[in-house]
């Protein structure tokens, strides 16, 4: 008869939202939350989120109440999973009953090949006798042939992801940089999720659920009727979310 204990105990990989907290005024960040939820109050809800408290690194332990930041995040529908800290022993970190995670750290990376591109960097305008070879690391983009169907997630690290087909109604793509879709794009597409404002989102047909540039957000009800099922690009400017046509 086989063995079975019950438990298994193994490594896994699991994308969760960060919450940078920059405050310790609980009004403020009562506000800031409120603003945020109600962009996507759907997609947020009960939604597990990281909370990053390392800009908060140098205020006052006396100014920080941790009970109450974690009660004001838990009202708006978001549940805390894990603190951010910079320093594991700080007062500040000590003060917060959530498991800790030291700031930096990643879950485990999705490896994608890497290309080496050499470039000669002349710098003759100083030295005229003198350049300098540079090597620049790029990641290749994660490529998906097939259609991301309902209740699926992939998530590009570190890279663009690429997806020929199409991406199904409750499915999910996101990547720390650009999100390219060759087909429909009827689920959320998330890019920029590390914080990079300058990606965009690119779709052959734009049906979204929700999009989100860099933890800005737009759902399918507010984007215009004549972009709709059309060619699209989405992308940030000084904070706003901008969709345009291809």
């Amino acid at each position: 008869m086989a063995s079975n204990n019950g438990v298994e105990l193994k490594g896994g990989m699991y994308t969760f939202m960060s919450l940078k907290v920059s405050t310790t005024d609980p009004e403020i960040l009562d506000e800031k939350l409120a603003d945020k939820v109600q962009q996507a109050p759907g997609f947020f809800k009960n939604t597990p989120v990281v909370v990053d408290l390392t800009g908060l690194e140098d205020a006052e332990s006396a100014e920080f109440d941790a009970a109450a930041m974690l009660s004001c995040i838990r009202r708006h529908q978001l549940i805390p999973i894990v603190a951010s800290v910079s320093d594991k022993l700080s007062p500040l970190a000590t003060s917060i009953e959530l498991p800790l995670i030291e700031g930096g750290q990643r879950g485990a990376k999705i490896e994608q090949p890497e290309q080496t591109v050499t470039s000669k960097k002349s710098e003759s305008s100083v030295y005229p006798e003198s350049s300098e070879v540079v090597e620049y690391t790029v990641k290749t983009p994660m490529l998906v042939t097939k259609p991301i169907r309902s209740g699926q997630q992939v998530y590009a690290r570190d890279t663009d992801l690429i997806i020929m087909g199409s991406v199904g109604p409750g499915a999910e793509v996101i990547a720390d940089h650009n999100v390219h879709i060759y087909g429909a794009l009827r689920g959320r597409a998330l890019c920029g999720v590390s914080g990079n404002t300058t990606t965009r989102i690119f779709c052959q047909s734009l049906e979204a659920e929700l999009v989100s540039v860099a933890g800005n957000y737009r759902m399918l009800e507010t984007i215009p009727e004549e972009l709709r099922g059309k060619p699209a690009q989405i992308w940030l400017d000084n904070d706003r979310l901008n969709i345009e046509p291809l």
